[in-house]
């Protein structure tokens, strides 16, 4: 079996495992454990072909765009405040985070930049791609942001929630 075919599987696995065990992130932490793991088991390189990305993407944005419906509208005014100010403190931290990254020797101040900024890890590698900097590891700093929240998040709204 190929490579690829071994990190579907032990994503898909551990993802339904996690999911069957309620974990905190379930299927996206399981997938991403299981996919990470045989991935970093198994040599080689593999990725996903463009047109099973974009899929991916497509179904993802619909999902989440079903979410929004007209009493949201109501809503926009009263959050966009937060929302901004929320985005200018992360990219002000990203900002701060990239240069000590920078002093300390461990990347270069572009691509901590693009690895620390609030985002999406397949929009802000693209765009570090594009850019020319180093993907992978931009790729590296989100995927660890995206694991530690999935995985701490939902304890905290839990843990404060007191369910």
């Amino acid at each position: 079996m190929s490579r690829m075919v071994f990190i579907v599987l032990s994503g898909i696995t551990c993802g339904l495992l996690a999911k069957r065990f309620n974990l905190p992130g379930g299927a996206i932490v399981g997938s991403m454990l299981g996919a990470a793991t045989m991935g970093l088991l198994t040599p080689g390189t593999a990725t996903i072909p463009p047109a099973i990305a974009t899929t991916v993407e497509l179904i993802l944005g619909i999902s989440l765009g079903m979410s929004f419906d007209r009493s949201f509208l109501d809503l926009i005014g009263r959050l966009l405040p937060a929302a901004i100010l929320s985005t200018l403190g992360l990219l002000i931290t990203s900002i701060l985070m990239a240069f000590i990254a920078k002093r300390f020797g461990v990347v270069d101040f572009a691509t901590a930049l693009f690895g620390f900024a609030p985002g999406g890890m397949a929009g802000m590698s693209l765009l570090a791609q594009a850019e020319g900097y180093q993907t992978s590891i931009v790729a590296f700093f989100h995927t660890v942001r995206l694991f530690v929240l999935f995985v701490i998040v939902p304890i905290l709204v839990r843990l404060f929630l007191f369910k």
